[in-house]
């Protein structure tokens, strides 16, 4: 452990101090000389320099508010278990003309007591509570530097990389978290640079590891609160999806419910769900900025429905959290609060939350936005989503196909025409999409669809915000946002020459993507229930449920061309066609029963008489055939899952008329 001390011995520190002046006075000239040093020293020097930390430096800066200390160290119950441990050692320290320090992760300083001689010569340097002693602020130190390696670390005389603290040598070791192993800070002894001894290494690390053995102790004890809290909860709502977790929001315990229902929003497993870096931060955050004693609402964004937390006491000391999960109106995982503006989008898939993400970020900006997305992807959701969640929602949201115009009436659509323009048009004229979304959106699907000769008229729309009726002399101001939609390559119509430039990059402030369906099937099970869902009220038909190997080829095998549209459909025609209480291949359309006899991944072996497989809506067949696709076509493993010898399933096979060499790759 040589390389943790500063000092070979407590003699010759003069000769010590001067030979490590030299080789800083190297470094600085040029950090590639000087190899000779300590790497953990060394690597903090580079550190130092690529921050541009003067080395001149006399002091640390000066501290911060007490009160921001004290919420810091509070965060973490350090300074509770430490402050015994340290006050039993202050005496000892005391008598070797030392300081005894506490920190916290940030570098902080929570505690700091001892000899009162170096106590008023560490005032000089800002060595106080409340200073920062971070590597990031002061250079190399044993505080910063332990915390930035992790280990323990002596740091003596001109080791310190500003020239302001080469008077002092300091001793630090780290303090682990016991149940996570995550740093929390460290304890630091002091002294001036004469004093420096090999053991004040040893008596900090000895330090650390008695408040760690007493952070273990109190947290054994607060762990096994929350867990009777956890089971009193889980009595008392059995509904509910209930989690708890520390102080540090570490996961302690979770109901099945809990556990089920983060492994169907994310397809992760619940234990990284819970113990996932940004969902900790997401509800630090909240916590920091809500946080009460009664409790407060979170909806982060990685599970997609909404939960309470409640802070747990005990001997008034917070101990931990509480999460009850409960979906509003009874709500399926996977959709979003009522009052969100993103409710009618299901799912979590990351591309679909990717492009969730984009359009709330300009939600607000007062831009023109293209969404691209194939046909039935959702593209009017998401505008009417942005609509909702922009500054306009008070405003009207006006929807135009301009696909589903002819050409010749897309001006008067657009524009609007005054009185006596047309023959047999409206006596008092007509207003047009323009006029109708004033202080509103726009909405323009299709977009490319939109004639040529019309573009130049359209754009200078857009460019004077003023639109001239047809037949009329007098241009009307409009105060009108433009959400464009397209299932087309804008890009390669404008190289055709049938869409303008100048109109494309006057629409193409901000372009986002809509995903199709089949690059987010993980989201095709959350849609699939909240269709069913709302179909089974629409006709009355309760406990609606699809077979397994229904399930499995909706989400797994059919490519969906027409996107979340042509599921919202195929669901309808399979409720309206099903006998009994769940829903058969038989009962789904045509193309989605000819695709699976046809170009799957199903088809059988070729031989010859031998047809496609159809499941011809027997319940034991498709539950085979739904083993066999969630095993890839694996006769052991779907024996096991089974729980029978292959030749029993090779019986059952036969029995449904299930060819054992049909191909599943």
């Amino acid at each position: 452990m040589g390389f943790l001390f500063g000092i070979s011995s407590g003699e010759g520190l003069f000769r010590q101090r001067e030979a490590l002046e030299e080789a800083r006075s190297a470094f600085l000239y040029n950090p590639l000389n000087c190899r000779s040093m300590r790497p953990v020293i060394y690597d903090s020097w580079l550190r130092c320099l690529q921050s541009g930390i003067d080395p001149a430096r006399k002091r640390a800066k000066d501290p911060s508010e007490k009160k921001e200390n004290g919420e810091i160290s509070g965060s973490s119950g350090l300074c509770e278990c430490a402050l015994p441990v340290l006050t039993e050692l202050l005496v000892q320290v005391q008598e070797t003309s030392h300081l005894l320090i506490l920190s916290d992760a940030q570098g902080r300083i929570n505690f700091l007591d001892g000899d009162r001689r170096v106590k008023r010569q560490a005032e000089r340097i800002n060595l106080v509570p409340g200073a920062n002693w971070a590597e990031e602020e002061i250079g190399t130190n044993a505080i910063g530097t332990g915390l930035k390696a992790g280990n323990p670390v002596q740091v003596f005389a001109a080791e310190h990389f500003c020239e302001g603290i080469h008077d002092w040598v300091c001793s630090s070791a780290p303090i682990a978290d016991p149940l996570t192993s995550e740093v929390l800070g460290v304890v630091d002894v002091t002294g001036n640079w004469r004093e420096a001894q090999t053991h004040t290494l040893a008596l900090a690390m000895m330090t650390a590891k008695m408040v760690g053995q007493e952070m273990r102790k109190q947290a054994e004890i607060a762990r096994q609160q929350l867990r009777e809290r956890y089971l009193a909860e889980v009595r008392r709502s059995q509904e509910d999806g209930i989690v708890v977790f520390d102080g540090g929001f570490n996961l302690v315990e979770a109901n099945p419910r809990a556990r089920e229902w983060a492994e169907r929003a994310t397809g992760r497993s619940s234990a990284r769900v819970w113990s996932d870096p940004e969902l900790r931060a997401y509800f630090w955050t909240r916590h920091r900025s809500l946080g009460q004693e009664h409790g407060y609402e979170v909806f982060p964004q990685q599970l997609g429905f909404p939960g309470l937390i409640q802070q747990i006491f005990s001997a008034g000391k917070s101990i931990g959290f509480l999460l009850i999960l409960r979906p509003r109106g009874g709500k399926r995982i996977g959709k979003r609060p009522a009052d969100s503006p993103w409710e009618k989008v299901i799912g979590r898939s990351p591309s679909l939350l990717a492009a969730i993400e984009q359009c709330d970020r300009v939600a607000k900006a007062n831009v023109s936005i293209l969404l691209s997305g194939e046909t039935g992807s959702g593209k009017e959701l998401f505008a009417q989503a942005i609509y909702r969640a922009s500054e306009r929602r008070r405003g009207p949201f006006v929807a135009l196909n301009c696909g589903a115009v002819p050409q010749e009436l897309c001006a008067s659509e657009l524009f609007g025409y005054a009185p006596g323009t047309f023959t047999g048009g409206m006596k008092e004229g007509k207003q047009g999409k323009f006029k109708q979304a004033q202080g509103g959106i726009l909405f323009l699907d299709e977009v490319g669809e939109i004639p040529l000769p019309l573009q130049i008229h359209f754009l200078r729309v857009l460019q004077e915000r003023e639109v001239v009726r047809l037949g009329a002399a007098k241009a009307t101001p409009v105060d009108v946002r433009v959400i464009a939609a397209t299932h087309q390559d804008l890009e390669q119509l404008v190289h055709d020459g049938l869409f303008r430039m100048d109109l494309y990059y006057r629409l193409n402030v901000v372009s986002i993507a809509i995903p199709p369906l089949r690059e987010r099937r993980e989201d095709i099970p959350l849609l699939s229930e909240h269709f069913l869902e709302e179909l089974a009220h629409k006709y009355a038909r309760p406990g609606l449920k699809l077979a397994p190997f229904v399930r499995e080829f909706l989400a797994n095998i059919y490519p969906w061309p027409g996107n979340v549209r042509e599921l919202s459909n195929s669901l309808e025609h399979a409720v309206l066609f099903c006998r009994t209480g769940t829903i058969m291949m038989d009962d789904l359309p045509q193309p989605l029963q000819h695709y699976l006899g046809g170009d799957s991944p199903l088809s059988e072996t070729e031989q010859p008489g031998v047809g496609r497989t159809k499941t011809n809506g027997d319940p034991e067949r498709e539950e085979l055939l739904g083993l066999l696709l969630q095993s890839g076509g694996n006769l052991s493993a779907t024996a096991r899952r089974l729980g029978v010898a292959r030749t029993t399933l090779y019986r059952h096979l036969e029995k449904c008329g299930v060819n054992k060499n049909m191909s599943f790759n």
